[in-house]
């Protein structure tokens, strides 16, 4: 019963996988020429440790080296039995033939079964950190728009207060700027914090360490780059 109440899970988890990765063209068409290149090296640092591909791949390359093993001992064993002048009846040498040709021919649906496989390992890992990656660029999208938030409401309480020095304002005005910046304040904390998750999530499906990651993310970042997090 175990099995069967996890499979509606895996199901929702393919289904998922295979949307996004039909969505991911059009998703990418938004990306900048540099968001686009580091998307790449993300997948490809995160195929380098990701434990279903390596694994896919190296049954796959097992597979291929037992079929050129095959190959090689067929033709070692079609020299022998001929011989020099062809001392092995021809009937014989045809069914040796024939059965290795069938070997072989058995062979192919699991090769392509293997290759299927590995494809379906990469682009999955492909999917898991190109998820991570929008997420990421949507959560520094996010603290940067709550940075220009809290620099707006700095400079709307700077110049209330101005007036108020010369009685162009009145007190309960100032007061409500203040509230304004300290909400804007808490919205820049919190986008942060989110920032900082989607960071940390990143790294997990790459599979780097946050130094590292941040080492590849850093051409990305711009003279708008939002703040790390402060207290409200």
């Amino acid at each position: 019963m175990k099995g069967a109440s996890s499979f509606p899970g895996k199901c929702w988890t393919w289904f998922r996988a295979l949307l996004f990765a039909l969505l991911l063209p059009a998703l990418a068409q938004g990306l900048t020429e540099g968001q686009a290149r580091l998307l790449d090296r993300l997948a490809e640092e995160a195929l380098k440790a990701d434990p279903a591909y390596l694994q896919a791949l190296a049954d796959l390359e097992a597979a291929r080296a037992s079929l050129g093993i095959l190959g090689a001992l067929s033709a070692e064993a079609g020299a022998g039995l001929a011989g020099e002048y062809g001392q092995v009846a021809p009937s014989y040498r045809l069914a040796l033939s024939l059965n290795l040709a069938e070997l072989f021919r058995d062979r192919g649906p699991a090769l392509r079964a293997l290759e299927a496989r590995a494809e379906a390992a990469r682009r999955e890992a492909r999917v898991r950190v190109a998820e991570a990656f929008f997420r990421w660029l949507a959560a520094r999208e996010a603290a940067r728009t709550a940075a220009d938030g809290v620099e707006a409401r700095e400079a709307e309480l700077k110049a209330l207060q101005a007036r108020a020095r010369v009685g162009a304002a009145a007190p309960h005005e100032v007061l409500a700027a203040a509230e304004r910046l300290s909400q804007a304040r808490l919205a820049l904390y919190r986008a942060n914090l989110d920032l900082a998750l989607a960071l940390e999530d990143l790294a997990r499906a790459v599979g780097l360490p946050l130094d590292a990651l941040r080492g590849l993310l850093r051409p990305l970042e711009g003279p708008g780059t939002p703040r790390p997090p402060k207290g409200p």
